[in-house]
């Protein structure tokens, strides 16, 4: 389920719940709540896919986008009721890549690859979505044996790390990255390179799935 929200559209949102109507099956079902309306539609689409692309959705531009894969790469876009595919940098047309962060920030849809070409020119790729889909271009780049210079606990051979979040400043000046290094969190800020280390307490199930967190942002909410 993944929730279609934007500050400036508040206090109006959309719920989009997608099942699998058959276990194995390529029928998936689009189900769609409008607070404008408090009504809910349903779509039917078939998609040669697994059901576990659907997991952990980033909404941006009036769309619902999952992390792509090599063969998998879609986003559904709300207003259309349409699935459509997502454009792959031309990093991802080969096997040497790993997709280490999907997600969006003022209004931008970032995806960071780790392209492994050796262990002397390993680097992340930071990449940004065009406004209107119709590609990817780089952003940042982070040449991993710097970081390994500031953080030998990383240990450049097998790369004990993960990107946890790329969050894009007021000004670009503030832009900055989250990296989880061993048992650290690291401010990366990509205008001057520099590095801060944000908390030395990570438990393991934090390692264990590096997507288990969340932004924090103001709210009348209680949790």
């Amino acid at each position: 389920m993944g929730l279609a929200y934007h500050q400036t559209d508040c206090p109006h949102y959309k719920l989009v719940c997608i099942r699998q109507l058959r276990p194995g099956m390529a029928l998936f079902q689009f189900q769609i709540y409008s607070s404008d309306t408090g009504d809910w539609k349903i779509r039917t689409l078939t998609l040669d896919t697994p059901w576990s692309l659907f997991r952990k959705g980033v909404y941006w531009n009036g769309a619902i986008h999952w992390a792509p894969c090599f063969r998998n790469h879609f986003y559904f876009k709300i207003e259309a009721e349409q699935v459509q595919r997502l454009p792959l940098p031309v990093d991802m047309k080969s096997f040497e890549f790993m997709t280490m962060y999907f997600g969006e920030s003022r209004g931008h849809l970032h995806l960071t690859l780790l392209i492994d070409s050796d262990e002397t020119s390993s680097h992340l790729n930071v990449y940004e979505m065009l406004g209107d889909h119709s590609g990817w271009f780089v952003k940042y780049q982070l040449q991993l044996h710097e970081i390994c210079g500031a953080f030998p606990e990383m240990t450049c051979s097998s790369y004990d790390f993960d990107v946890v979040d790329v969050v894009r400043g007021v000004k670009e000046e503030d832009t900055f990255i989250v990296l989880r290094i061993s048992c650290k969190l690291i401010r990366y800020n990509v205008h001057d390179k520099s590095f801060r280390q944000m908390s030395d307490v990570i438990n393991y199930a934090f390692r264990k799935d590096p997507f288990a967190h969340h932004r924090y942002i103001e709210t009348l909410a209680y949790f």
